[in-house]
């Protein structure tokens, strides 16, 4: 049996025979074969892969190798990509077993140069570019001496694979330039800038891998970069922060964190990185917000050591956390706060720039970055405080709904961190000449956001803001949920509410209910009355009755100019509604009711004031009538009759139905003066006559009830005759196609004859008898039995004016009715009268 060393020393001169035959025939001229060099590099390599490191240590098999490679860095231009492809193979292997000395490798990488590069004898198979990029990785790895006759070489290769066509290509490329950027004699710095546009132009590729290495790749070079070039990177690597694909947005929070703790000239750059840093803290995913909190934090550490003669104070005495700390996370670090807090300067209007930007993803992860900027300023916002506030409108009036309730948080963080003074006085002189919904929405949120009450002065200026005509009296849903927002965050703040705060909060409650674009926003308003009421310990009931008469006063300035639109008039209305009449409102609202009733007043808004009136004679109480007597009537004669009168057209039309309406109202009172409508009866009488005969049916059954009211009322005070005349034409109404009125004309006839006195000369209007008796006794053959039974009263009640001449109607129309009982009935009814 052989000894070991004998094995080993027989091993060694065979590999070295076997590699001298390989060498021999690799270096010979005659072989033209591509499958005979093909073999022999397959041999090769196998002797290669096959054979103990220490087989190479004698020096005439190194010089050997020497040769081997040049042959095999010739070989890498062969015509066959197969054989181009093994001594790649083989080069990588003898690389990185340590078989290739450093005074040959500045030639296979100025070879493998020349072989990636733009050029007629650039590698054409996508494979073998990946496989001499590993080669030039061991290389790169394995190489000890200095880089620096390579870097150019090295620069090349890498430029232009980073914008290879190939993913995988691109991906390898990207790691032999974090490999290069790694190695300490490599002399980096001195080409570090040649790669900035490859990369970048690649930061973007389709594959997320390729994305992600290319950022990483991209952290390598940047504290090698000009000012110009470092920022360019920069807006890179941000747009890198919207990246769909969390493994990008991962890398590019580490290479941010890494420049923050580690970049040279970091100091002069911190205004960029934190808004990058910060904007990481809000990513969607768990892992990149948890990766950037632990880097943040670090890098604020650093920071405050760095610095620590500055912070010797605030480190050895640190202050205590505030209370009821708004934000769930908890409150930053102290040298994250101070890190923010020393470049918010330079930070703040760019990132404000991107707040109001055209992009929604910019401007949503913008309005994140502003939150944590606020949330580590803390107090010290206050000097940037009118910046803040037009970011933060900004971002409430973004369409993105994220983007609004980032402003919204925002807002409430000043409200807890800013002096309320301060505060308020800056938000309020901004929004004063436009307030919109979203400036709304954010003064209700530095409400909210308030840790102590309110003082006087500054709920004062809030609630003065808020009732002004032009805020509170808005139509737009939004606008009137957001006012609700603040009337809200006012009666829940534990503020003192006392009188004049109180009128300005019911003011703008009302005004919200009156225009309320929605069921929701007027039960809101109701339940914000009902919480009001019970601060001021009042009812609901004595609130309208502390407020409603000053509010009536400001709503009726300038009431002759009101038009069918003008807001007033449906807050005026909810008042009425809701609250109760006493005389000094009934002073207030009668001259807006006749103002508004002139015709010259379109007839939209007439047709609205007459509703209203309607509203307020039925809700007001009769113990009035007397003391406005006088101003009741001129409201009948300026306001109500010339909307009586008789014109073509359909708003015509329902102005007359609105107005009998109205003046019945007026007139139906148990408690109205005969005075009243003696004073007005010649006017009156035709005029409900004439709406007698109106086409529409609710217009001439209120008419007949009026007449029914009026009649016993006028004896004596209007001529007989109009009398007569008036119940002659209402006679036709028996013929009416409503049964309601045809009953309700029945009424007003026992009306007419109820009217004269018992002694009355009804000798004198024989023909007028005559022709109400023939007419009348026709409907006592109605099919309507109640029509039947109530002409028959009637019939019977009015005997008594002229019996003979309804005996006579009976007789001559007995045989012609169905009604035989009825006529025998009223026929003795006559008889026995006459007895």
């Amino acid at each position: 049996m052989n000894s070991p060393e004998l094995n080993l020393k027989m091993e060694k001169e065979n590999f070295s025979k076997l590699i001298s035959e390989s060498f021999e025939k690799l270096s010979s001229r005659k072989i033209s074969n591509d499958i005979t060099k093909r073999n022999i590099l397959k041999e090769l390599h196998k002797i290669i892969l096959t054979s103990s490191p220490d087989v190479f240590v004698e020096k005439n098999l190194n010089n050997l190798l020497k040769s081997v490679v040049e042959s095999l860095t010739i070989t890498l231009f062969d015509r066959s990509e197969k054989c181009r492809e093994i001594s790649v193979m083989i080069l990588k292997d003898m690389t990185r077993r340590s078989l290739i000395s450093n005074d040959d490798y500045p030639s296979i990488i100025n070879a493998v140069a020349k072989r990636l590069k733009k050029t007629d004898e650039r590698e054409q198979s996508e494979e073998i570019r990946l496989i001499q990029l590993d080669l030039l990785y061991e290389i790169i790895e394995k190489y000890e001496g200095d880089l620096l006759p390579c870097s150019n070489d090295i620069s090349n290769i890498l430029g232009t694979c980073i914008v290879d066509d190939c993913p995988e290509v691109k991906r390898r490329s990207c790691d032999c330039l974090r490999a290069f950027a790694s190695k300490e004699n490599s002399r980096f710095h001195m080409v570090a800038s040649n790669f900035l546009k490859p990369l970048l132009s690649t930061i973007s590729h389709q594959h997320l891998k390729t994305r992600a290495l290319c950022v990483k790749a991209l952290g390598c070079i940047v504290n090698y970069l000009n000012n110009k070039e470092f920022e360019e990177a920069l807006i890179h690597l941000a747009q890198r922060l919207f990246d769909r694909s969390p493994l990008v947005r991962s890398a590019v929070t580490e290479v941010v964190g890494d420049m923050l703790m580690n970049l040279d000239d970091r100091y002069s750059y911190f205004h960029l990185l934190i808004p990058l840093t910060l904007s990481s803290l809000y990513d969607e995913v768990p892992e990149v917000r948890s990766k950037a909190q632990d880097i943040w934090k670090r890098a604020g550490n650093q920071y405050i050591i760095e610095n620590e003669k500055d912070y010797k104070d605030l480190i050895d005495f640190p202050r205590p956390d505030p209370s009821d700390y708004p934000d769930k996370e908890g409150r930053p670090s102290v040298g994250c706060r101070i890190f923010v807090q020393r470049h918010i300067f330079n930070i703040l209007p760019p990132l404000l720039h991107d707040v109001a930007d055209w992009v929604p993803e910019t401007r949503v992860k913008s309005s994140k970055v502003l939150y944590s900027l606020v949330l580590h300023s803390e107090d010290k916002i206050t000097m940037q405080l009118s910046k803040v506030l037009e970011g933060i409108m900004s971002a409430a009036k973004a369409e993105e709904k994220e983007a609004n309730e980032q402003a919204i948080k925002c807002a409430e963080l000043l409200g807890y961190f800013v002096d309320s003074n301060h505060l308020f006085d800056s938000l309020l002189s901004l929004i004063h000449k436009n307030p919109s919904a979203s400036h709304l929405s954010i003064l209700a949120a530095c409400i909210r956001g308030q840790r102590k009450d309110l003082t006087n002065e500054c709920l004062k200026a809030i609630c003065k803001f808020l009732s002004v005509a032009e805020v509170c009296r808005t139509r737009k849903v939004d606008e009137q949920a957001n006012l609700l927002l603040n009337v809200d965050a006012l009666l829940f703040s534990g503020s003192k509410i006392d009188s004049a705060i109180g009128y300005d909060l019911f003011s703008i409650l009302c005004s919200v209910s009156g225009l309320a674009a929605s069921d929701s926003i007027l039960s809101k308003a109701s339940e914000l009355l009902q919480r009001l009421a019970e601060l001021e310990a009042y009812t609901k009931t004595t609130l309208f009755k502390q407020y409603s008469v000053p509010l009536m006063k400001l709503l009726s300035e300038n009431n002759e100019l009101w038009t069918s639109v003008s807001p007033e008039m449906p807050i005026l209305n909810f008042v009425v509604q809701s609250g109760s009449l006493d005389e000094e409102m009934m002073e207030l609202i009668i001259p807006i009711l006749i103002n508004n009733l002139h015709h010259s007043k379109e007839a939209k808004l007439r047709c609205l004031i007459l509703s209203l009136s309607t509203s307020v004679f039925k809700k007001m109480s009769s113990t009035f009538y007397e003391s406005l007597s006088e101003k009741i009537l001129n409201v009948i004669r300026f306001g109500i009759f010339p909307n009586l009168a008789w014109s073509a057209g359909r708003t015509a039309s329902s102005l007359r139905t609105i107005a009998v309406a109205s003046l019945y109202e007026i007139i139906n009172k148990s408690c109205i003066k005969k005075e009243m409508i003696v004073s007005i009866g010649d006017e009156l009488l035709p005029i409900i006559s004439t709406l007698s005969d109106d086409d529409e049916v609710a217009t001439r059954l209120v008419a007949c009830k009026i007449l029914e009211l009026i009649l016993p009322e006028l004896y004596g005070s209007v001529d007989d005759i109009k009398i007569h005349t008036a119940c002659y034409e209402n006679l036709r109404n028996l013929d009416d196609v409503s049964d309601d009125i045809r009953l309700m004309t029945v009424k007003v006839l026992k009306a007419y004859i109820k009217s004269f006195p018992a002694d009355y000369n009804w000798s004198l209007y024989r023909s007028y008898l005559k022709h109400l008796f023939e007419n009348v006794l026709i409907h006592m053959d109605d099919k309507n039995e109640k029509l039947r039974q109530n002409i028959f009263d009637l019939l019977k009640t009015a005997a008594f004016v002229a019996p003979d001449v309804l005996l006579q109607e009976i007789e001559s129309k007995r045989y012609t009715m169905s009604t035989g009982d009825l006529c025998d009935s009223l026929t003795e009814h006559i008889k026995n009268m006459k007895l």
